[in-house]
């Protein structure tokens, strides 16, 4: 809990454990394509390096983001990251992802937890920044964030089979 307030706080986090091998090339090789093809616009998805999903459909994000599907595996819970309104990544997450508007994306999460289906709304955070340490610091986190800012020490994961960067890429 007290990553969660830091964080909050805006607070630089620093993990004292490296970078595993995994999370740096791929990373590295995401801003490679990105380089590539100009891409700067997409929105990757990203988890913690120690996630073991490595591809995911649209119809799974969704559940995911709409709370649906609160688990990776039987020991790992899905932890929501999602921007402050008006950015981007918040966009395209409401209108590519949930379809929704932010007045229904706010009802909905209401419902949820005033029914006990979940604990709490999905964190929003204020800046691409600030969900890398936050995916960096809890294992099971998920997050939107432009292609331009990823960086090291978290897992982009292809959508529908295709990585940010790619002409198939669903998420722009």
């Amino acid at each position: 809990m007290m990553v969660r307030v830091f964080i909050l706080l805006g607070l630089s986090l620093r993990l004292t454990t490296p970078c595993p091998p995994q999370a740096s090339e791929a990373a590295s090789t995401s801003r490679a394509q990105q380089n590539q093809t100009g891409a700067t616009t997409d929105i990757a998805v990203v988890v913690n390096p120690v996630n073991p999903v490595d591809s995911i459909s649209s119809i799974e994000l969704r559940k995911i983001f709409a709370g649906e599907k609160q688990s990776w595996s039987d020991s790992l819970a899905v932890f929501l990251m999602v921007r402050a309104p008006q950015a981007r990544e918040r966009d395209v997450l409401l209108n590519q992802v949930l379809k929704m508007n932010e007045p229904e994306y706010k009802q909905y999460w209401l419902k949820k937890i005033q029914s006990g289906e979940v604990q709490r709304e999905p964190l929003a955070l204020l800046s691409n920044g600030m969900q890398l340490e936050a995916i960096r610091a809890e294992k099971g986190g998920i997050a939107l964030i432009s292609m331009a800012d990823v960086r090291q020490g978290v897992k982009v994961l292809k959508v529908d089979g295709h990585l940010p960067g790619t002409e198939a890429y669903p998420l722009k």
